[in-house]
């Protein structure tokens, strides 16, 4: 093996660069990088993990890192988080998206994010969804400064029109959704979800009973 075909190796295997950014970076055409990596049979990436490895190595998105060695109180955010995820977090998608109109939940999950997920910040969106006689800019504030997620953080918001009932008169802070993109995380919360999920299925349990007669 030559000295271009190793760098091309080690630039793929090693630094996670894309066969695009290979061939930039070494003045050749991508389709010799493609014929380098087939001919070492280099397994090629899936599509997720190539938007993974462009999103660190292109756009310098860090990613996430699991707090280890929980303290009691930490391990009660977990499980506050996971809970809160299982009744009102999306569970398939790119996204880990959580959306509520109470403040104090969204404050939970954020530090459950923050805290335990160890989540890049830069990567941490949200969606503004409210009636047209609510104040659009006075809410982002709100949110914002609630949440400490700065405003360009914010996507385009949503007007909820034509909408009657009583669940309008409610929410006076409208509807945050807040998510993040990485799919490997979204992955690591619904784990989650199915390990705490057999606690109540468990052997002697009347629920676990129920489900065997």
């Amino acid at each position: 093996m030559g000295k271009e075909e190793q760098k091309i190796i080690d630039l793929y295997v090693v630094s996670k660069l894309s066969e695009q950014q290979i061939a930039t970076k070494l003045l050749v055409g991508p389709e010799r990088i493609r014929w380098v990596l087939k001919k070492n049979k280099i397994q090629k990436r899936s599509i997720g993990e190539a938007i993974r490895y462009l999103h660190i190595t292109k756009f310098n998105k860090k990613e996430y890192v699991l707090k280890t060695g929980l303290t009691l109180e930490q391990e009660k955010l977990k499980i506050a988080g996971v809970m809160l995820y299982w009744g009102e977090g999306a569970k398939k998608g790119s996204n880990v998206a959580f959306a509520n109109s109470d403040p104090v939940m969204i404050q939970l999950f954020l530090r459950f994010l923050r805290e335990i997920c160890g989540i890049n910040e830069k990567r941490l969106h949200a969606t503004l969804h409210h009636y047209p006689d609510l104040d659009e800019v006075k809410l982002k504030k709100f949110w914002s400064k609630t949440l400490g997620l700065p405003l360009k953080q914010f996507y385009l918001s949503y007007v909820h029109l034509n909408t009657k009932g009583s669940y309008k008169k409610k929410s006076i802070y409208g509807t945050l959704s807040v998510q993040y993109s990485d799919t490997r995380l979204l992955a690591q919360v619904n784990a989650w979800i199915a390990e705490y999920s057999t606690i109540g299925v468990r052997r002697g349990s009347s629920v676990g009973r129920a489900l065997v007669l």
